[in-house]
């Protein structure tokens, strides 16, 4: 079992993120054309901060984020989005992840309704989704992404009631 400890999103992990938001291979699943400088992601992890997210720490070590932006705040509607470093993929970290967010927003809202968007060659965070009970509500026509032609699947997790 993955050990994961999470932390407010906060300026400290500016240059874990900037490393993260400019690598290649992590934002070419995230729609993100060029990696980001340093002021960009100072802008985003400010935005970032008014909204439910967190860094994800393993043995004190910054190895990604996981948060749920507001959608609508009336109808209780987040989108859940995770990036983690390349060298904890395959690991159990993402589904880990994913999993103690879902546990935080159950506990923090009432009910609420997730959304998880994942370009369709992000085979890993389909499955992710797909275990944690998301369900496929449609998808978009092809888009050229971050190469190759792509289509974006769309998910939700209607609350358990």
């Amino acid at each position: 079992m993955v050990q994961l400890h999470f932390e407010p999103l906060c300026e400290q992990y500016l240059e874990d993120l900037q490393l993260l938001w400019s690598d290649p291979a992590v934002i070419r699943y995230t729609g993100t054309p060029e990696p980001y400088t340093l002021e960009q992601t100072r802008q985003k992890l400010h935005r970032l901060q008014q909204s439910d997210v967190f860094v994800i720490l393993q043995d004190h070590v910054f190895v990604g984020i996981v948060g749920c932006l507001c959608i609508d705040n009336k109808t209780v509607q987040f989108g859940l989005f995770y990036l983690l470093k390349q060298s904890v993929w395959g690991q159990g970290c993402a589904t880990a992840s994913v999993h103690w967010m879902l546990d935080y927003m159950n506990q923090k809202y009432k009910h609420p309704i997730l959304y998880a968007d994942v370009i369709s060659e992000n085979t890993a965070s389909e499955k992710i989704l797909k275990h944690l009970h998301f369900i496929c509500q449609s998808e978009s026509k092809p888009v050229y992404h971050a190469g190759p032609e792509a289509i974006v699947r769309h998910y939700v997790l209607h609350p358990t009631i």
